[in-house]
């Protein structure tokens, strides 16, 4: 199949076949209800306010009840709607639980930005999402949720800021959020990378990077008739990455939508080969960390109609496949297999 149309398999639309694959948009996988990857059964549930990297929460947002909302407004002297927008989907971390229980909320790592401490004395800094300052918190801390796998993976594409996560199964996010506010002005000034699950479960973020997760939430594509199937099935790649090039992009380091174009079978970015190898060899290096598969490398796709996407992301996304000029080899399991 020739190089440019493997790449731009990407854009076509691909439908649901088989319990438990996805019709939501790539990257995420497909639901299930299995349960895999449990924390450990001695480890104690957490006090409220005592964040810590390998603690699981409930899913109680600080922004779900309006008084609370209100009551955040007037203390930190920041408007409302502001306060509202910035506290929406923040968790509360008001209610420890398990790990190895259901839990909506786990935090995988705990990080501090030492440099900017004395610009965030304030939490009301963090309420105002369309500064700025908040801006550059945001680019720091998703680089540095990122586990050491995976940084050195988005390393190898040589784009400033790039910042690469596993594909996960629907409806889960991989984020991040500040302490509670009264841990906050009492001086605990760290923020919580997370992992959010839509139901909670008893699944820990470790368990995305090994065999423990069930391979109908995995993500497979039969490209042949563009479906994804679950990986238990006959298929020829397999998404293991997104890559968000953003801050390259608006740097203009890397192609943005001015690059997209019209060809014979549909619209692509137009990248250089060269940025393709680079990005090419950081899908294989997040690979070979999570599978010993020798038949297959990573391939690196950009779909046109995600360039952005409505949130301002520029998802470049990994696959395990055959190089873009070769044949494909047809499959089955999962590549994660460690």
């Amino acid at each position: 199949m020739p190089s440019w149309l493997r790449r731009l398999l990407v854009t076509v639309v691909v439908v649901l076949l088989g319990a438990g694959c996805s019709q939501a948009p790539l990257p995420r996988a497909g639901e299930s209800g299995t349960r895999s990857g449990s924390g450990s059964a001695s480890a104690p549930d957490p006090e409220p306010g005592t964040l810590a990297a390998g603690t699981c929460w409930s899913g109680h947002l600080l922004g779900a009840d309006p008084q609370d909302v209100l009551a955040l407004s007037g203390k930190y002297a920041v408007p409302y709607l502001v306060t509202a927008r910035a506290v929406a989907d923040r968790p509360a971390f008001d209610q420890g639980i398990r790990c190895d229980k259901d839990h909506a909320v786990e935090v995988y790592k705990v990080l501090r930005l030492p440099d900017l401490d004395a610009r965030l004395t304030d939490y009301a800094t963090l309420l105002r999402v369309n500064a700025s300052l908040y801006a550059t918190v945001a680019r720091r801390v998703a680089q540095g949720c990122m586990t050491d796998v995976l940084a050195r993976a988005a390393a190898r594409t040589g784009l400033t800021g790039a910042v690469m996560e596993p594909v996960l199964p629907t409806g889960a996010v991989l984020g991040w959020a500040p302490a509670a506010p009264s841990d906050w002005t009492g001086g605990r000034r760290v923020f919580a990378c997370t992992l959010t699950w839509p139901e909670p479960r008893a699944t820990r973020y470790r368990a995305v990077f090994t065999k423990a997760l069930a391979t109908a939430e995995r993500t497979c594509i039969f490209s042949r008739s563009l479906l994804f199937v679950d990986c238990a099935r006959r298929h020829d790649r397999e998404r293991i990455a997104v890559i968000d090039a953003r801050d390259a992009v608006a740097a203009g380091a890397f192609p943005g939508p001015g690059a997209v174009r019209n060809g014979p079978r549909g619209r692509f970015l137009e990248v250089a080969d060269a940025r393709w190898a680079r990005l090419d060899a950081a899908c294989t290096s997040y690979l070979r960390s999570i599978s010993t598969t020798k038949k297959l490398t990573g391939v690196a796709n950009v779909d046109a109609d995600q360039w952005p996407t409505p949130s301002g992301a520029f998802p470049i996304y990994c696959d395990a496949d055959t190089p873009p000029d070769q044949e494909s080899v047809v499959t089955q399991g999962s590549v994660y297999n460690r």
